[in-house]
């Protein structure tokens, strides 16, 4: 990695977002850097997923719990990488299973390259990932990276075994979520505070907020995925209905229903073959959704849960740290704006 070519300082004394902001320049380039010593065969498809754009919430997270410094230091850079190569896997082997058809745009990397081929990517990027964690000092960093890629993976396939299946709890939604989506933030979170020099008790909290946050993030994309419109979304939407997820929201609705409409939905779910249900029957569960108001239930709940995130952030200690931390979730005004607005919208148009 040419790290010295790329140095970047970034000042405690500049406002947030263009801190953010500098730290994430720094971060892209050491990224393709980074990419750049694979293997040759699968180099330039690694390089086309990673830097396709992004959010970069591990990563922020990251930033975030390392701690202020004058001048980035590697090793946060480093475990940056590291965890945004394993999202990056679990992206490509997630669409593979949902078949989903686009990814940030552009055609998602099973797409392009066959299904086989992108599977071995996606292990090849774990295998990567692996390896880059396991050149730090310490084994703590390779620990929580191996943890987090085998719970997640463990969740998605407690999920995949779920499919079709009406009963699902409201717990088992969620411990499915906690694994697939918020291991990966806690983990993010805790390597940032453990490179930061910070306590366990100090890392355990911020472990406990990677999770409480990826729990919001998943809802979130939940209820993009069932009443967003596919125009509005940079993303395949729909395959929670077409392969057969029982999501918050279909969960919520089998709670209101009543019998008869119960065993509508169940039989919706169940019937193997839900993405090739006419028009018909999704605009039956689409209607059911409009009855019993479940947007807006939905909404409440993941109302409920970032509170309790927000509440996690006044047991830190540094009134500094903890404002930063309010300011990265500034963005979920945004996100509820964008659900809220679906109320009014045409719903999912599959």
């Amino acid at each position: 990695m040419n790290s010295d070519s790329k140095s970047l300082s970034v000042s405690n004394d500049l406002p947030y977002h263009v801190r953010c902001a500098r730290f994430i320049e720094f971060f892209e380039a050491h990224l393709s850097d980074s990419l750049e010593e694979l293997d040759q065969a699968i180099r330039g498809y690694a390089l086309q997923s990673a830097l396709a754009g992004g959010k970069r919430i591990r990563p922020l997270l990251l930033f975030h719990f390392a701690g202020k410094q004058e001048g980035l230091q590697l090793p946060t850079i480093k475990a940056s990488i590291i965890l945004e190569l394993v999202h990056l896997a679990t992206l490509i082997h997630d669409d593979i299973l949902d078949g989903a058809e686009v990814r940030r745009n552009l055609p998602s990397m099973h797409q392009k390259i066959g299904s086989h081929a992108a599977i071995l990517l996606g292990d090849a990027l774990f295998g990567y990932a692996l390896e880059l964690a396991s050149q730090f000092p310490t084994t703590f960093v390779c620990s929580k990276v191996a943890e987090a890629t085998r719970i997640t993976c463990s969740g998605e396939i407690r999920q995949t075994f779920s499919r079709g299946c009406p009963i699902l709890s409201l717990e088992e939604y969620i411990g499915f979520i906690n694994d697939k989506t918020g291991e990966l933030f806690k983990a993010s979170c805790e390597i940032g505070s453990f490179l930061s020099g910070a306590d366990d008790e100090t890392i355990k909290l911020a472990g406990q907020f990677g999770l409480s946050l990826g729990i919001n993030y998943q809802v979130f994309d939940d209820l993009i995925d069932s009443f967003e419109v596919q125009q509005n979304s940079d993303k395949s939407l729909g395959s929670d209905w077409s392969t057969g997820k029982m999501t918050l929201p279909v969960i919520f609705l089998r709670n209101s229903a009543n019998p008869k409409e119960v065993e509508f939905i169940d039989n919706f779910f169940t019937s193997g073959d839900s993405a090739n249900s006419d028009q018909q029957c999704r605009s039956q569960i689409l209607d059911l959704f409009d009855k019993y108001e479940t947007l807006p239930f939905c909404i409440e709940y993941l109302q409920k849960s970032f509170s309790n995130t927000l509440a996690l952030i006044d047991q830190f200690p540094q009134e500094s740290f903890k404002n930063d931390l309010r300011s990265f979730l500034d963005c979920f005004d945004g996100k509820f704006s964008k659900i809220e607005n679906l109320k009014t919208s045409n719903f999912l148009a599959l």
